[in-house]
């Protein structure tokens, strides 16, 4: 892929981690940013994530053919606006790294229709509850899986020519229907987000757990409270958008965790002895379904 000119819409954590390593791996590249404050400008200058920035109400006229390179780091209701925007006919190559993909994919096939386009959408699975621009590390993407979704009418050539960008960056990548992604990552990375903040506000909203904890300096929790909650309460605006956009498939998800934690509470009535054999049985299937879904064997 011929990478001149690359311009970035929406440099947070995500754009701007991509920005450093474009910056490594395409050296003699000219990267463009995009961004909604003044703030977010200043602190991208700050870290010379980007050769020019522009603030969106700037962009009204924004020539997306003098770019080699065109990647939206933003929320997908956001992505959703830009879409109409795009020329039918452009050897530009559009990306975004939205984290639900049924209605970019639905939005890209109305624009284009049966026109041959570039627009490949990409979902780098990975992040930090970290945000903003300041945020940005370089080797974000190395070593992690990038999902890559192609629209009905997009050009093989360019699904190859993304393919091999990520790749080069230090990723791995898969195929995946935009129906299929949604699905899956509602029960890999959607539910996971709303149980991790529930349980916070659980403990939050118990008075003795919350007398004890002020008391002292030092936190009380073991590691099982400080890994499952480092992700809660993480950019609460875009979580909004992805929940917006994948909410059917995230209320399954939902509905099944409360199916099972319904009968996991079944075993702790009080005029039964707790049955350790259930206790067994759940946890041997979580540890066989561990290893088969997070690849630890």
């Amino acid at each position: 892929m011929k990478l001149d000119r690359v311009l970035i819409y929406g440099m947070g954590l995500m754009g701007g981690s991509l920005s450093l390593t474009i910056r490594e791996k395409f050296p003699n590249a000219k990267i463009f940013a995009v961004v909604r404050s003044e703030k977010s400008k200043n602190s991208i200058i700050q870290k010379k994530l980007a050769d020019q920035v522009l603030l969106n109400d700037e962009t009204f006229s924004i020539d997306w053919d003098q770019y080699d390179l065109v990647v939206f780091s933003t929320p997908v209701t956001s992505v959703l606006k830009l879409i109409p925007s795009l020329p039918k006919k452009s050897s530009t190559i559009f990306m975004d790294l939205g984290s639900t993909k049924q209605s970019i994919v639905a939005a890209v096939d109305q624009h284009f229709g049966n026109f041959k386009h570039n627009y490949i959408s990409a979902h780098p699975m990975c992040g930090s509850e970290q945000t903003g621009p300041l945020a940005a590390i370089p080797n974000l993407y190395q070593d992690k899986l990038c999902i890559l979704t192609k629209p009905k009418a997009a050009s093989q050539t360019s699904f190859e020519a993304v393919n091999k960008f990520w790749e080069t960056i230090g990723s791995w990548t898969i195929p995946m229907d935009a129906n299929v992604h949604d699905e899956t990552l509602a029960y890999v990375s959607h539910l996971p987000h709303v149980i991790s903040t529930i349980l916070v506000n659980v403990a939050g909203k118990n008075k003795t757990t919350m007398e004890q904890v002020s008391s002292i300096t030092k936190p009380i929790t073991g590691g099982g409270f400080r890994d499952m909650s480092r992700i809660a309460g993480s950019n609460a605006e875009m979580w909004a958008s992805i929940f917006e956009e994948n909410k059917v498939f995230l209320k399954n998800s939902i509905d099944d965790f409360i199916k099972e934690l319904n009968e996991f509470r079944k075993l702790f009535q009080e005029e039964t002895n707790l049955d350790e054999s259930s206790i067994h049985s759940i946890w041997d299937l979580a540890l066989k379904q561990k290893e088969i879904i997070q690849k630890t064997k």
